[in-house]
Parts: structure tokens; C-alpha cells; sequence
């Protein structure tokens, strides 16, 4: 218990203090877990990630330079950073998740789905980038609600919500 108070202390500081007016960035995008229970790793292959700029109606170009493979599992209270980059200001009103690839891993075995096309899935998020102003965003992907047992399988049916944008100079 000693320990996690001290993580938690340790994750305020850096959140406070992690992010100077020097830093060449002004948006980072974050992902977080709710609990699964009876699962060993929940793995998602993200392909591409895209924001909507509703000044220029149009999206972004893909913010993953290369496809990233993300265990959902051990996100469970804490959040990894997905992409910092510099986004030109302005208003943005929507993200674009492109999963192809889920492993369910529990303790008898592995469950692969490979999706051909790959899932896009599309979420409304409404926030401005402004000049000196560095913009986070962490989204919850559900694994929990993102899977159900068929009896001989799993379906996957992503549930991600946008847990918080968050703007600080």
C-alpha cells in the first residue's frame, strides 16, 4: 500500500511538472484500462490514429509513425502516452482510432481476431490548440466491455470513451 501511495505521489509530481512551457509539443494523446477480470493480456494492434480539424474540415494525416501494439491490461490505473506532436491551432472535433488486430490471452489460451479491413472506430471530442498551450487528451479503452464470449470464441466490439482533455500553458 506504502508503494502505491508512493507511485500515485510520484505520477502527481510528473503530471504537474512533466510538461514545460520549453516543450516542443502541444497535444499528447494518452490511453487508459478499466479492469477485466478473468483475462491475462488484452492486446490491440493500433494501425493508425487521426484528429478532425473542424477549422479546415479535414483529418490529420496518421499520428503513428508505425502500427503500435498495446497490452490494454496493465493500463488498469495509470495511462501511456500513445503520440506527442505539434498540431497546427486550431479547433478539433474528432478522433479516429484504426484497430486490426486483437489478442485475447487467458489462462487456458490465445484468441486472435484479425480484422480485414481493419475497424475504424470514430469518437466526438471537441478542443482548441493554442499557441503556448499544450493540450492532453487520454481516452479509456474498455476491455473489458470491448469483448464477449461466444462459447467457442470472443466477439470484439471496441467501447473507448474520452476520459478528459485537459489544457495547461
Amino acid at each position: 500500500m506504502k508503494k502505491a501511495g508512493l507511485f500515485l505521489a510520484f505520477v502527481f509530481i510528473i503530471s504537474q511538472f512533466g510538461c514545460s512551457p520549453q516543450s516542443s509539443s502541444n497535444f499528447e494523446l494518452y490511453l487508459t484500462d478499466a479492469p477485466a477480470p478473468n483475462l491475462q493480456n488484452f492486446y490491440i494492434t493500433l494501425e493508425a490514429i487521426y484528429l478532425r480539424n473542424e477549422d479546415r474540415q479535414s483529418w490529420t494525416d496518421n499520428l503513428l509513425t508505425e502500427p503500435k501494439r498495446i497490452d490494454l491490461l496493465p493500463l488498469r490505473g495509470r495511462e501511456e502516452r500513445l503520440a506527442v506532436l505539434n498540431l497546427p491551432e486550431g479547433t478539433y472535433s474528432g478522433l479516429k482510432l484504426v484497430i486490426s488486430r486483437v489478442e485475447i490471452i487467458t489462462t487456458e489460451r490465445t484468441f486472435t481476431i484479425d480484422m480485414t479491413p481493419a475497424i475504424t472506430v470514430a469518437l466526438p471530442c471537441h478542443f482548441t490548440i493554442a499557441k503556448d498551450t499544450t493540450t492532453k487528451l487520454t481516452l479509456d479503452f474498455d476491455a473489458e466491455r470491448s469483448h464477449s464470449w461466444t462459447g467457442s470464441g470472443y466477439i470484439f466490439n471496441p467501447y473507448i470513451t474520452v476520459k478528459n482533455i485537459v489544457q495547461h500553458r
